[in-house]
């Protein structure tokens, strides 16, 4: 054989090796019918990461606030709560292993880095939990009373229903003594329900996509005395004048010291001037 072929055939010896390794590491982690125990633990020996071990993990602050409300005590979070908009996240390898090692997985429906999770690492959907994100006190008491009941934890649930309790009865008082009941008031989307449950007249919702021309006169012509924007992506900035109020509020615990569900119902009522 002359040297020429000889080069040749290392080479495809070579190659073939290579597709042969790539085959032998790939394969437990994404084949079909592996069990998720073996694929996280193949995942992780190569990665050279450490496998969470929590049996709750939650899709962004929001949930996993939720979830230590119903009474869980060890949960781990994939999207880092630094991030002013979580559902934005992208997922990464580390997130695949404490998610095929978790129990549970609770997430909002919306966030797109959850469904690619899933179809990645192949979840079962019998351990996917649901949440109903909506920072209103009746919505988040059937929440996190739905979830206690779904992770067997209800017995720590009627302490937290307490202070819930006082302070919707706070807020309420508070809303009533502003004299803020059927103000006509714009809303970003994502706080419609807690601005209709405080008693504002609604007269108009935008978002999530940026205000036209055309919407801000809409808006201008109903003269709001109040625009309550969303800080996590606030679009009613362009809406801001002298003599109207302009308020930011959020959904997702983390931001100006927050860090639970109650800690957000605090922080927005406080900046509405309810409390």
């Amino acid at each position: 054989m002359n040297k020429t072929s000889t080069k040749g055939l290392t080479f495809l010896q070579r190659l073939m090796g290579l597709i042969l390794l790539m085959g032998i590491f790939l394969a437990p982690v994404f084949s079909q019918g592996v069990d998720e125990q073996s694929s996280a633990s193949t995942y992780a020996s190569y990665s050279g990461q450490t496998v969470p071990l929590s049996p709750i993990v939650a899709s962004t602050s929001w949930v996993a606030a939720m979830a230590r409300a119903a009474g869980v005590k060890e949960i781990t979070v994939l999207a880092p709560i630094e991030l002013r908009h979580p559902p934005e996240y992208d997922f990464r390898p580390g997130d695949i292993i404490a998610a095929t090692q978790a129990q549970w997985i609770i997430w909002a429906g919306y966030e797109g880095f959850i469904k690619n999770l899933i179809a990645a690492a192949q979840i079962n959907q019998e351990k996917v939990i649901l949440a109903t994100t909506n920072n209103t006190p009746p919505v988040v008491r059937e929440s996190v009373r739905k979830l206690a009941q779904q992770l067997d934890t209800l017995d720590s649930f009627p302490l937290w229903e307490k202070e819930l309790n006082l302070l919707e009865a706070e807020m309420t008082a508070g809303m009533q003594a502003s004299g803020s009941i059927g103000s006509k008031a714009a809303v970003q989307f994502h706080h419609q329900a807690l601005a209709t449950w405080l008693g504002y007249e609604v007269v108009y919702v935008f978002g999530p996509g940026e205000l036209t021309m055309t919407q801000l006169q809409e808006i201008e012509a109903l003269q709001p005395v109040i625009i309550i924007d969303n800080w996590h992506m606030a679009q009613g900035e362009p809406l801001r004048k002298e003599g109207r109020r302009y308020v930011q509020l959020i959904n997702f615990p983390g931001a100006y010291g927050t860090q639970s569900i109650l800690d957000v119902l605090r922080y927005n009522a406080g900046v509405l001037g309810i409390l």
